[in-house]
């Protein structure tokens, strides 16, 4: 007969978080497809088929919370007195323990979304995830986020498939809307060989955004079979555009060493060479690039635009999002008005300020605004129809150096 003893028993439910970036009030949207609002939504979210998280430590507490939040009991963990350990049988599962929780993270369909969304919350945004309810919203995730009455600033695909139907789906989002970009993942799963044939996923317009990158980094949980979690960059380049319009404005690119820093990066699982991110930048694919001692950085700004046009940059095509929103709203306010020249003369008060403030935020170089009896003649004011024209030289982003050094001798004249 055994001795007398005393067993101690350590349960670690705890999950690291992986640091964070301060707040930014930049809204993001994700259509779900797997069920993640089914696995971690509260009830008024299911009935909806909208969820809005504010923080990483929110999104933390789905996976941890005690109350039953799930959907999926399959994917649920419950704990079970009778052997102490975690069960996914409801029914075994001792009423008023722990309750339901995903002790060993995120599973099933829904992981890689859950990991897309939590990789977008690091950099400070709000993430909107939009899916299927049970009252609202019945249709799918994408139709879900293309009722503007859910105000959104960019969308993202949480992965994207070999066929490009997952990206051109969560393309034709931002292209309906028209108020917001979409930052879509590369095809395939990043290998070399499926560089030469990459092209843009979305529609080709200035709302889509590809991205070329799939980054290894740490599980929130330690010490299982496998400590590594490999998810598309998709999501922090969506992270990337939250930080820039945090500490900037939505007219600077979101790429590069100061603003495009990928966070959380162990390994790419592929970086692509000189060569190959020329290939990637011709087909309007922007790759994210390890540099060793500087880090993982977003290395391209191009949207889906053809190159003739100066909104194939993500800077001048937010530029004129932000425009077409807060002066469309100025406009607004002119309906039901009287077409007079007092009335014309308000608007054109109203908008240049606003546009001085973006020219000396260094967002656009010179503009002009034409609201009078020029555009406004008697046939058009008699149709009842109000006409301004607003003219705009947007700033470039950098994407070309040229640098020369020329050797003189000693006694040569530099002046």
């Amino acid at each position: 007969m055994a001795r007398a003893n005393v067993k101690v028993v350590i349960d670690d439910q705890s999950y690291v978080i992986p640091n964070t970036e301060s707040g930014s009030r930049v809204r993001g949207g994700m259509p779900t497809t797997g069920g993640l609002i089914l696995a971690v939504g509260f009830t008024a979210e299911r009935k909806s088929g909208v969820m809005q998280i504010e923080s990483i430590s929110d999104w933390m507490h789905r996976l941890t919370a005690k109350d039953p939040i799930g959907g999926n009991t399959h994917d649920l963990l419950y704990w079970d007195e009778t052997f102490s350990g975690f069960t996914s049988n409801h029914s075994s599962a001792t009423k008023g323990g722990t309750g339901s929780r995903y002790r060993l993270g995120p599973t099933g369909g829904w992981k890689t979304e859950w990991w897309a969304a939590h990789n977008y919350l690091q950099y400070g945004g709000v993430l909107i995830v939009g899916g299927t309810g049970s009252e609202q919203h019945t249709s799918d995730g994408y139709s879900t986020l293309k009722d503007k009455s859910i105000p959104l600033d960019l969308v993202f695909a949480a992965t994207g498939d070999s066929s490009g139907a997952i990206q051109a789906s969560v393309g034709t989002i931002a292209s309906f809307r028209g108020d917001c970009v979409s930052v879509l993942p590369d095809r395939g799963n990043g290998e070399e060989a499926i560089i030469a044939t990459q092209s843009n996923e979305g529609t080709a317009d200035e709302f889509n955004v590809t991205v070329f990158g799939s980054k290894r980094h740490l599980d929130i949980v330690r010490g299982t079979s496998n400590d590594f979690i490999v998810t598309s960059c998709a999501a922090d380049v969506a992270g990337c555009i939250a930080r820039t319009d945090r500490d900037l404005d939505p007219w600077w690119s979101p790429a590069g060493f100061r603003r495009g820093q990928i966070l959380d990066v162990v390994s790419l699982i592929h970086s692509p060479t000189d060569a190959q991110q020329d290939t990637l930048y011709d087909a309007k694919v922007n790759p994210v690039v390890t540099f060793p001692g500087e880090g993982t950085v977003l290395f391209g700004d191009k949207t889906g635009k053809d190159s003739s046009s100066t909104l194939s940059r993500i800077n001048v095509s937010r530029l004129f999002i932000h425009l077409k929103k807060t002066i469309g709203a100025a406009a607004r306010s002119k309906l039901f008005e009287m077409n007079d020249a007092e009335t014309r003369a308000s608007f054109v008060n109203a908008v240049t300020p606003f546009l001085r403030n973006i020219q000396a935020g260094r967002g656009i170089y010179d503009f002009r605004v034409v609201c009078d009896e020029s555009n406004n003649p008697g046939a058009l004011v008699d149709a009842n129809q109000f006409n301004a024209d607003i003219f705009i030289k947007p700033t470039k982003s950098i994407n070309f150096i040229r640098i020369t050094f020329t050797n003189k001798n000693t006694d040569d004249d530099l002046g």
